[in-house]
């Protein structure tokens, strides 16, 4: 499956993170850091979604070492190498996101507050995610700046900022070029999270139980209806496996939920193994669609390649072309 899910907004947002750590060897060292400060917490709905791209993104917070999150002292001493976890990969130049914490409160390091000062000296050693003016990228900025932001055309209004804080979760999946070429409004947000039932039942699929969890009543209930009249098909009723089953199937309006996952395939991580443990007994074509249809035939062809070598040349050449129809 081909994805171009690096033009999505969660995928443009990792690129600019990246680039800012980049340097010159010839005159500088690698940063120790990259600090991310978010005085007002515009990112945080995110972070466990950015967490998937992002494996070395460290959080400020209560110590949790399942999530990568922990007080300063934490980061620290993961940053200095004295305590080495699995999400900082060697080479690897970790990302501090710092929920509630502002620039300028680091940066002035004499009144820097006391749970914040182990991570004062590292502005000095990183560097900062920030706007070229120094202010901390909100999410309002991050689209809408010319300037290492994404350009779009958002209105700054406060309906608009309330929506798009609203859609976050969803507005990180969104295709950047589906939101280029207009202004958008309020309602453009809002309508992220209620008119694209194809995308919600991707995001269900790929972590269902988690899904219903943090969908509120009406949310939830509004997926059901949709899913009902759209894809004849009750979530409340049928589980996820059966849902992989259609998904594999592309059957009627199925099919366009597959392109949709045929676009991204890396928002969606767990539906691989989902597919695979709902490919039907009785097997079903398209034979793509199934994880373990993909390997018996890839073996297949690695199998026929290699023998090859025993066979004159018009028969090989015949068994080339052969296999390449097949």
């Amino acid at each position: 499956m081909q994805s171009d899910s690096a033009d999505t907004i969660i995928e443009r947002l990792k690129a600019s993170i990246k680039a800012a750590a980049e340097y010159n060897p010839n005159d500088a060292t690698q940063p120790a850091a990259i600090i991310w400060t978010d005085s007002a917490d515009h990112w945080g709905p995110i972070i466990p979604q950015l967490r998937r791209f992002v494996p070395h993104l460290l959080a400020l917070g209560e110590y949790e070492p399942e999530t990568n999150t922990g007080p300063a002292i934490w980061l620290r001493c993961v940053v200095d190498g004295k305590l080495n976890i699995p999400a900082v990969a060697a080479g690897a130049v970790p990302v501090l996101y710092l929920r509630g914490v502002g620039r300028a409160e680091l940066a002035a390091t004499q009144t820097c507050p006391s749970h914040l000062k182990p991570l004062a000296e590292l502005q000095y050693r990183g560097v900062c995610w920030t706007q070229k003016n120094g202010k901390d990228w909100t999410v309002e900025a991050f689209l809408a700046s010319k300037d290492d932001g994404l350009g779009l055309d958002v209105a700054r209004d406060a309906a608009t900022r309330a929506a798009m804080s609203r859609a976050l979760s969803v507005l990180a999946a969104t295709p950047v070029r589906a939101l280029a070429g207009r202004r958008l409004e309020a309602d453009d947000f809002d309508r992220l999270l209620t008119d694209d039932p194809v995308r919600d039942v991707l995001v269900w699929l790929n972590a269902a139980a988690d899904t219903k969890v943090a969908w509120d009543g009406g949310r939830w209930g509004a997926f059901v209806s949709r899913c009902r009249a759209d894809l004849d098909f009750d979530p409340n009723n049928h589980g996820e496996i059966e849902a992989a089953e259609r998904l594999g199937k592309r059957e009627g309006r199925w099919d366009a939920v597959w392109r949709r996952f045929e676009e991204a395939p890396s928002l969606y991580p767990a539906l691989p193994d989902l597919l695979r443990r709902a490919r039907p007994d009785m097997f079903t074509p398209p034979r793509s669609s199934w994880p373990q249809c993909n390997e018996e035939d890839e073996a297949a062809l690695r199998d026929a390649l290699g023998h090859l070598g025993d066979q004159s040349p018009p028969t090989a050449r015949d068994a080339i072309l052969e296999l390449e129809r097949t």
